[in-house]
Protein backbone atom coordinates (compact mmCIF):
# COMPACT_ATOMS: atom_id res chain seq x y z
CA UNK A 1 0.00 0.00 0.00
CA UNK A 2 1.08 3.35 -0.44
CA UNK A 3 1.94 4.94 3.01
CA UNK A 4 1.93 8.65 1.92
CA UNK A 5 -1.63 8.37 0.41
CA UNK A 6 -2.87 6.73 3.43
CA UNK A 7 -1.48 8.84 5.97
CA UNK A 8 -4.26 11.94 6.19
CA UNK A 9 -7.10 8.54 6.63
CA UNK A 10 -8.35 8.81 10.13
CA UNK A 11 -8.92 4.64 9.72
CA UNK A 12 -5.81 4.03 8.31
CA UNK A 13 -3.68 3.23 11.36
CA UNK A 14 -7.07 1.31 12.84
CA UNK A 15 -6.87 -0.80 9.80
CA UNK A 16 -2.54 -1.26 9.54
CA UNK A 17 -1.45 -1.44 12.88
CA UNK A 18 -3.66 -4.18 15.07
CA UNK A 19 -2.83 -4.72 18.29
CA UNK A 20 -4.89 -7.94 18.34
CA UNK A 21 -4.63 -10.09 14.68
CA UNK A 22 -4.52 -13.00 13.97
CA UNK A 23 -0.46 -14.30 14.41
CA UNK A 24 -1.53 -12.53 18.05
CA UNK A 25 -4.45 -14.77 18.68
CA UNK A 26 -2.87 -17.87 17.74
CA UNK A 27 0.29 -17.00 20.29
CA UNK A 28 -2.44 -16.82 22.86
CA UNK A 29 -4.20 -20.23 22.00
CA UNK A 30 -0.68 -22.02 22.51
CA UNK A 31 -0.39 -20.64 25.72
CA UNK A 32 -4.01 -21.35 27.26
CA UNK A 33 -2.85 -24.93 25.34
CA UNK A 34 0.08 -25.11 27.46
CA UNK A 35 -1.19 -24.16 30.40
CA UNK A 36 -3.71 -26.77 29.75
CA UNK A 37 -1.52 -29.63 29.29
CA UNK A 38 0.51 -28.65 32.36
CA UNK A 39 -2.48 -27.57 35.08
CA UNK A 40 -4.91 -29.83 33.80
CA UNK A 41 -7.06 -26.17 34.46
CA UNK A 42 -10.49 -26.13 33.51
CA UNK A 43 -11.42 -25.43 30.03
CA UNK A 44 -14.25 -23.25 30.85
CA UNK A 45 -11.45 -21.36 33.37
CA UNK A 46 -9.12 -21.15 30.42
CA UNK A 47 -11.54 -19.53 28.01
CA UNK A 48 -12.60 -17.04 30.43
CA UNK A 49 -9.05 -15.88 31.14
CA UNK A 50 -8.50 -15.90 27.21
CA UNK A 51 -11.39 -13.24 26.74
CA UNK A 52 -9.72 -11.58 29.73
CA UNK A 53 -6.33 -11.75 28.33
CA UNK A 54 -7.32 -9.28 25.09
CA UNK A 55 -8.57 -6.87 27.16
CA UNK A 56 -5.64 -6.80 28.75
CA UNK A 57 -3.44 -6.02 26.02
CA UNK A 58 -5.36 -2.93 25.55
CA UNK A 59 -5.50 -2.28 29.01
CA UNK A 60 -1.62 -1.93 28.54
CA UNK A 61 -1.90 0.05 25.52
CA UNK A 62 -3.75 2.89 27.28
CA UNK A 63 -1.56 2.75 30.68
CA UNK A 64 1.38 3.25 28.08
CA UNK A 65 -0.60 6.51 26.73
CA UNK A 66 -1.70 7.65 30.46
CA UNK A 67 3.09 7.02 31.02
CA UNK A 68 2.98 9.62 28.27
CA UNK A 69 0.93 12.04 29.41
CA UNK A 70 2.56 11.67 33.16
CA UNK A 71 6.06 12.53 31.13
CA UNK A 72 5.00 15.19 29.62
CA UNK A 73 3.19 16.42 33.00
CA UNK A 74 6.41 15.95 35.11
CA UNK A 75 9.16 18.28 32.87
CA UNK A 76 6.09 20.89 32.59
CA UNK A 77 6.23 20.42 36.78
CA UNK A 78 10.35 20.83 36.84
CA UNK A 79 10.78 23.33 34.07
CA UNK A 80 11.74 27.30 34.99
CA UNK A 81 12.37 30.28 33.23
CA UNK A 82 16.17 29.22 32.92
CA UNK A 83 15.55 25.09 32.50
CA UNK A 84 13.15 24.87 29.50
CA UNK A 85 12.02 21.28 28.37
CA UNK A 86 10.29 22.86 25.20
CA UNK A 87 11.57 19.46 23.35
CA UNK A 88 9.01 17.65 25.42
CA UNK A 89 6.33 20.09 26.42
CA UNK A 90 5.95 21.23 23.43
CA UNK A 91 6.30 18.36 21.06
CA UNK A 92 3.25 17.88 19.10
CA UNK A 93 3.16 13.75 19.77
CA UNK A 94 3.26 14.16 23.28
CA UNK A 95 0.83 16.86 23.07
CA UNK A 96 -1.43 14.48 20.78
CA UNK A 97 -1.19 11.48 23.08
CA UNK A 98 -1.65 14.40 26.54
CA UNK A 99 -4.96 15.11 25.11
CA UNK A 100 -6.43 11.40 23.85
CA UNK A 101 -9.35 10.82 26.38
CA UNK A 102 -9.76 7.39 27.01
CA UNK A 103 -13.13 6.02 28.32
CA UNK A 104 -13.39 5.11 31.45
CA UNK A 105 -16.18 2.16 30.47
CA UNK A 106 -13.02 0.95 28.25
CA UNK A 107 -10.80 -0.18 30.85
CA UNK A 108 -9.97 -2.49 33.05
CA UNK A 109 -6.33 -2.75 34.70
CA UNK A 110 -4.96 0.90 35.57
CA UNK A 111 -1.54 2.61 36.58
CA UNK A 112 -1.52 5.42 38.57
CA UNK A 113 1.50 7.17 37.35
CA UNK A 114 1.75 9.75 40.26
CA UNK A 115 1.80 7.05 42.48
CA UNK A 116 4.51 5.23 40.80
CA UNK A 117 6.66 8.35 40.57
CA UNK A 118 10.07 6.82 40.61
CA UNK A 119 9.42 5.16 36.84
CA UNK A 120 8.89 8.60 35.67
CA UNK A 121 12.00 9.68 37.46
CA UNK A 122 13.94 6.74 36.18
CA UNK A 123 13.36 7.76 32.98
CA UNK A 124 14.45 11.40 33.71
CA UNK A 125 17.31 11.03 34.75
CA UNK A 126 18.11 8.36 31.79
CA UNK A 127 16.93 11.04 29.49
CA UNK A 128 19.76 13.40 30.96
CA UNK A 129 22.20 10.95 30.74
CA UNK A 130 21.64 10.27 27.19
CA UNK A 131 22.94 11.33 24.17
CA UNK A 132 19.54 12.38 22.79
CA UNK A 133 19.55 15.00 25.81
CA UNK A 134 22.61 16.46 24.66
CA UNK A 135 21.78 16.21 21.00
CA UNK A 136 18.51 17.93 20.99
CA UNK A 137 18.22 19.76 24.59
CA UNK A 138 19.56 22.97 22.50
CA UNK A 139 18.81 23.11 18.93
CA UNK A 140 15.53 25.02 17.81
CA UNK A 141 12.93 22.60 16.08
CA UNK A 142 13.11 23.00 12.13
CA UNK A 143 9.73 21.28 11.22
CA UNK A 144 7.34 18.93 12.32
CA UNK A 145 9.35 15.98 11.45
CA UNK A 146 12.15 16.71 14.32
CA UNK A 147 9.31 16.36 16.62
CA UNK A 148 8.29 12.47 15.39
CA UNK A 149 12.44 12.00 15.00
CA UNK A 150 12.78 13.33 18.86
CA UNK A 151 9.53 11.47 20.40
CA UNK A 152 10.34 8.12 18.24
CA UNK A 153 14.05 8.06 19.91
CA UNK A 154 12.94 9.05 23.15
CA UNK A 155 10.02 6.41 23.29
CA UNK A 156 12.37 3.87 22.08
CA UNK A 157 15.66 4.23 23.52
CA UNK A 158 14.63 5.78 27.08
CA UNK A 159 10.86 4.20 27.84
CA UNK A 160 11.69 1.27 26.10
CA UNK A 161 14.71 0.66 27.37
CA UNK A 162 13.69 1.14 31.25
CA UNK A 163 14.43 -1.88 33.12
CA UNK A 164 13.08 -1.23 36.38
CA UNK A 165 10.00 -0.03 34.52
CA UNK A 166 9.97 -3.39 32.15
CA UNK A 167 9.99 -5.22 35.54
CA UNK A 168 7.24 -3.20 36.83
CA UNK A 169 5.15 -3.69 34.07
CA UNK A 170 5.39 -7.43 34.11
CA UNK A 171 4.40 -7.29 37.83
CA UNK A 172 1.16 -6.09 37.61
CA UNK A 173 -0.13 -8.68 34.91
CA UNK A 174 1.36 -11.75 33.83
CA UNK A 175 -0.09 -11.19 30.34
CA UNK A 176 2.06 -8.15 29.69
CA UNK A 177 5.30 -9.61 29.76
CA UNK A 178 4.38 -11.31 25.80
CA UNK A 179 2.49 -7.27 25.35
CA UNK A 180 4.99 -5.01 26.12
CA UNK A 181 6.93 -5.51 22.56
CA UNK A 182 4.01 -5.37 20.86
CA UNK A 183 2.47 -2.42 22.67
CA UNK A 184 5.43 -0.12 22.09
CA UNK A 185 5.77 -1.45 18.29
CA UNK A 186 2.52 -0.32 18.35
CA UNK A 187 2.77 3.47 19.44
CA UNK A 188 5.77 3.50 17.14
CA UNK A 189 3.77 2.68 13.81
CA UNK A 190 1.11 4.79 14.61
CA UNK A 191 3.11 7.67 15.70
CA UNK A 192 4.86 7.11 12.23
CA UNK A 193 1.53 7.81 10.25
CA UNK A 194 -0.90 10.31 12.87
CA UNK A 195 -1.15 13.81 11.46
CA UNK A 196 -0.80 15.38 15.03
CA UNK A 197 -2.81 18.19 13.96
CA UNK A 198 -5.93 16.17 13.23
CA UNK A 199 -7.15 14.56 16.27
CA UNK A 200 -9.19 11.80 14.75
CA UNK A 201 -6.14 10.85 12.86
CA UNK A 202 -5.99 8.15 15.48
CA UNK A 203 -8.77 5.95 17.38
CA UNK A 204 -7.90 4.58 20.12
CA UNK A 205 -9.03 0.84 19.93
CA UNK A 206 -11.05 -1.07 22.07
CA UNK A 207 -12.19 -4.40 22.44
CA UNK A 208 -15.33 -4.28 19.94
CA UNK A 209 -12.75 -3.63 17.39
CA UNK A 210 -11.19 -6.83 17.38
CA UNK A 211 -14.53 -8.87 17.30
CA UNK A 212 -13.62 -11.35 14.34
CA UNK A 213 -10.39 -11.87 15.71
CA UNK A 214 -11.89 -13.16 19.54
CA UNK A 215 -14.43 -15.58 17.82
CA UNK A 216 -11.41 -16.96 15.50
CA UNK A 217 -9.83 -17.65 19.00
CA UNK A 218 -12.87 -19.04 20.66
CA UNK A 219 -13.44 -21.14 18.27
CA UNK A 220 -10.09 -22.53 17.65
CA UNK A 221 -9.19 -22.26 21.88
CA UNK A 222 -12.66 -24.13 22.25
CA UNK A 223 -11.85 -27.25 19.31
CA UNK A 224 -8.42 -27.96 20.85
CA UNK A 225 -10.11 -28.75 24.28
CA UNK A 226 -13.32 -30.26 22.72
CA UNK A 227 -10.80 -32.66 20.59
CA UNK A 228 -8.07 -32.49 22.92
CA UNK A 229 -7.32 -36.52 22.86
CA UNK A 230 -8.30 -36.91 19.10
CA UNK A 231 -5.82 -34.13 18.21
CA UNK A 232 -3.07 -35.92 19.76
CA UNK A 233 -3.86 -39.19 18.28
CA UNK A 234 -3.40 -37.75 15.02
CA UNK A 235 0.65 -37.88 16.01
CA UNK A 236 0.23 -41.87 17.01
CA UNK A 237 2.68 -43.13 14.72
CA UNK A 238 3.96 -39.85 12.92
CA UNK A 239 6.70 -39.10 15.29
CA UNK A 240 9.86 -40.77 14.42
CA UNK A 241 11.73 -42.56 17.21
CA UNK A 242 9.39 -40.62 19.70
CA UNK A 243 5.56 -40.96 21.21
CA UNK A 244 3.74 -37.48 22.47
CA UNK A 245 5.02 -38.27 26.37
CA UNK A 246 8.46 -37.48 25.47
CA UNK A 247 7.70 -34.09 23.19
CA UNK A 248 8.18 -31.04 25.26
CA UNK A 249 4.44 -29.70 26.38
CA UNK A 250 5.18 -26.09 24.19
CA UNK A 251 5.83 -28.28 20.97
CA UNK A 252 3.08 -30.40 21.59
CA UNK A 253 0.76 -27.48 22.37
CA UNK A 254 2.20 -25.60 19.19
CA UNK A 255 1.19 -28.95 17.06
CA UNK A 256 -1.92 -29.82 18.64
CA UNK A 257 -3.61 -26.12 17.86
CA UNK A 258 -1.83 -26.13 14.67
CA UNK A 259 -3.51 -29.25 14.07
CA UNK A 260 -7.10 -28.23 14.87
CA UNK A 261 -6.72 -25.15 12.84
CA UNK A 262 -5.74 -27.43 9.73
CA UNK A 263 -8.76 -29.18 10.81
CA UNK A 264 -11.64 -27.13 11.59
CA UNK A 265 -10.88 -23.90 9.90
CA UNK A 266 -11.19 -24.92 6.17
CA UNK A 267 -11.54 -21.40 4.94
CA UNK A 268 -7.32 -20.90 6.16
CA UNK A 269 -4.63 -22.17 3.64
CA UNK A 270 -3.18 -24.70 4.58
CA UNK A 271 0.12 -22.89 3.55
CA UNK A 272 -0.62 -19.73 6.24
CA UNK A 273 -1.46 -22.26 8.76
CA UNK A 274 1.73 -23.70 8.88
CA UNK A 275 3.87 -20.85 8.55
CA UNK A 276 2.11 -19.30 11.55
CA UNK A 277 2.79 -22.09 13.94
CA UNK A 278 6.42 -22.90 12.68
CA UNK A 279 7.04 -18.59 13.53
CA UNK A 280 5.50 -19.18 16.89
CA UNK A 281 8.10 -21.99 17.65
CA UNK A 282 10.60 -19.90 16.77
CA UNK A 283 9.76 -17.33 19.27
CA UNK A 284 8.34 -19.46 22.36
CA UNK A 285 10.63 -22.90 22.15
CA UNK A 286 13.72 -24.36 21.58
CA UNK A 287 15.59 -23.89 18.24
CA UNK A 288 15.63 -27.53 16.96
CA UNK A 289 11.92 -27.33 17.79
CA UNK A 290 10.31 -25.28 14.42
CA UNK A 291 12.48 -28.28 12.59
CA UNK A 292 10.86 -30.74 14.09
CA UNK A 293 7.14 -29.12 14.45
CA UNK A 294 7.51 -28.44 10.78
CA UNK A 295 8.49 -32.05 9.60
CA UNK A 296 5.63 -33.51 11.87
CA UNK A 297 2.93 -31.10 10.76
CA UNK A 298 4.30 -32.03 7.10
CA UNK A 299 3.56 -36.01 7.78
CA UNK A 300 0.09 -35.11 9.13
CA UNK A 301 -1.08 -33.10 6.27
CA UNK A 302 -0.16 -34.95 3.84
CA UNK A 303 -1.69 -38.22 5.55
CA UNK A 304 -5.01 -35.98 6.99
CA UNK A 305 -5.10 -34.20 3.56
CA UNK A 306 -5.19 -37.62 1.47
CA UNK A 307 -8.27 -39.66 3.89
CA UNK A 308 -9.94 -35.81 3.33
CA UNK A 309 -9.92 -35.12 7.50
CA UNK A 310 -8.08 -31.75 6.44
CA UNK A 311 -9.94 -30.24 3.46
CA UNK A 312 -10.12 -26.46 2.70
CA UNK A 313 -12.78 -25.27 0.47
CA UNK A 314 -13.94 -21.87 -0.63
CA UNK A 315 -12.38 -18.89 -3.02
CA UNK A 316 -11.84 -16.43 -0.81
CA UNK A 317 -9.40 -18.44 1.75
CA UNK A 318 -8.29 -16.20 4.80
CA UNK A 319 -5.55 -15.89 6.66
Amino acid sequence: FDSNKNRKNPLFCLMFFKIINRRYIRIRVVQFVYSNLILADDSVKNMLEFRNSISNSLDLLYCSIDLIKEIRNHFISIQTKNKSFEIIVENSYFIFYSNLKIPKGKRGLTINWELNYNYIDDIKKRFFESEIFLKNISNEKESDKDDLNFFISFFSEIVCNSEILYEFIQDQNITWTDDIPIINSYIIAISNEIDTKIKSSFKIPDINDYKEEIVFGEKLISQVFKNNNELKSFLDGRIPNWDTKRIAQIDLAIIISAIAELIYFPLIPVKVSINEYIEISKEYSSPKSSVFINGVLDKIIKDLTEDGTISKSGRGLIT
